[in-house]
């Protein structure tokens, strides 16, 4: 007896469900010959326009956000079966988002010099904060403290009071991405225009060294393996991964990746890293070890899709979420795939 309905299947979203057609969750099972990673849903992002920008992930109200960034918007998507979109107007070039769980706050770093604050539920608007080309946002939850990058360098908030510190690191230009050791002082940070990496030490703001290079040009994303001791910066011209050892400054490994890579990630239980490209593509590589790496996927996604986030609380369920912008065939959209383990 045929059903009259499809069998369906589960996959999780933080803690919530998303429900899709057995046959396909069926079709994702391992195989030494499927791709490491497959695209399960695509949530459309209605009239927006432009470029969509880095995103975060609030897993207490089971949501992903966006910087729609050629929109001058934030969208917000979650609930239910991805169906729940709310978009948050009033921003001037948003280029970073973040979700800081333990005060239920979103922060929205925009190019046009306003870090604006809203609260973590119903996005009601806080406060505004005065950052010049606002762009890249962290936070270190030891410290308590937000990081955020700008024209003058990185500055930082106290997250319990929501105020600006003194505290500013400087750089001859704006750094772009740059990352937090969670077990040392240190920061990484990518200088593009200067050909280089800075190492600053955050308590003392002292410089600690600067690695340049003569290969390669423009590095914006950044990735640090700090388990393994190896920092990952993405150059764009050519487009090539760097591995460098973070305790000797060392470059040990150089590979040709996806061109204009705005966002990398690591999944250490599986060991595998996944670059998204504006090429159109998603590179994976597997870390045979901290010095050694292979491709192992080239995924097709959509021209321009450059910006993603990894989601999801364990490794059979987790994926990545890619933003999609709009063209004159299709509108804005957010790519959900899963990881295929094999």
């Amino acid at each position: 007896m045929k059903a009259s309905v499809p069998l369906l299947a589960a996959l999780l979203f933080g803690s919530a469900t998303i429900w899709i057609p057995l046959r396909d969750a069926l079709a994702q099972q391992p195989s030494p010959h499927r791709e490491p990673m497959v695209i399960t849903n695509r949530v459309p992002l209605p009239g927006v326009v432009g470029r969509l920008d880095h995103f975060t992930i609030d897993n207490k109200h089971r949501r992903v956000i966006v910087a729609g960034l050629g929109n001058d918007t934030v969208e917000v998507v979650g609930g239910f079966a991805l169906r729940d979109i709310h978009s948050i107007p009033g921003q001037d070039g948003p280029q970073g988002v973040l979700y800081v769980p333990e005060i239920d706050k979103l922060l929205v770093a925009n190019e046009g010099g306003k870090l604006n604050i809203y609260e973590g539920d119903k996005y009601q608007f806080v406060r505004a904060l005065d950052f010049d080309g606002a762009d890249n946002l962290r936070y270190d939850p030891v410290g308590k403290l937000i990081y955020v990058s700008y024209a003058a360098g990185i500055g930082t908030i106290d997250a319990k009071t929501l105020e600006p510190l003194p505290t500013v690191y400087k750089f001859p230009e704006q750094p772009e991405s740059y990352q937090l050791e969670k077990n040392g002082p240190r920061i990484f940070v990518n200088l593009p225009i200067a050909n280089s990496i800075a190492v600053l030490d955050r308590k003392t703001g002292e410089r600690i060294a600067t690695w340049k290079f003569n290969d390669a040009r423009t590095n914006f994303a950044m990735l640090l393996d700090e388990a393994n001791h190896r920092l990952f910066s993405v150059f764009r011209n050519p487009s090539t991964i760097m591995v460098f050892d973070t305790e000797s400054g060392k470059i040990v490994a150089k590979l040709p990746c996806v061109v204009d890579v705005d966002d990398i990630w690591y999944e250490p239980t599986t060991k595998r890293i996944y670059l998204s490209g504006g090429e159109g593509y998603v590179d994976v590589f597997h870390q045979l070890d901290p010095d050694h790496y292979e491709r192992i996927g080239k995924i097709p996604t959509f021209t321009g899709a450059r910006t993603s986030v990894i989601w999801g609380e364990y490794r059979a369920r987790q994926g990545m979420v890619i933003g999609v912008p709009a063209t004159s065939n299709q509108g804005a959209e957010l790519w959900f795939t899963q990881f295929i383990d094999y």
